[in-house]
């Protein structure tokens, strides 16, 4: 090994109006929008805000 770590970034894209969906993180779009890998493929959508736990 050459001792660079390899950081896979999972994501959490909304594709609808009721759906969602989770995977490693492909690409970021200049309009907000986040590609990600799927066991079935590529998915854009917009990214599901991650909330900071308290007290940390």
């Amino acid at each position: 090994m050459n001792g660079a770590m390899n950081t896979m970034t999972i994501v959490t894209i909304l594709t609808g109006t009721r759906s969602s969906a989770q995977g490693p993180r492909l690409a970021q779009h200049p309009d907000g929008q986040v590609s990600i890998q799927t066991g079935r493929g590529t998915l854009t959508g917009w990214p599901v805000a991650r909330l900071t736990p308290m007290g940390i």
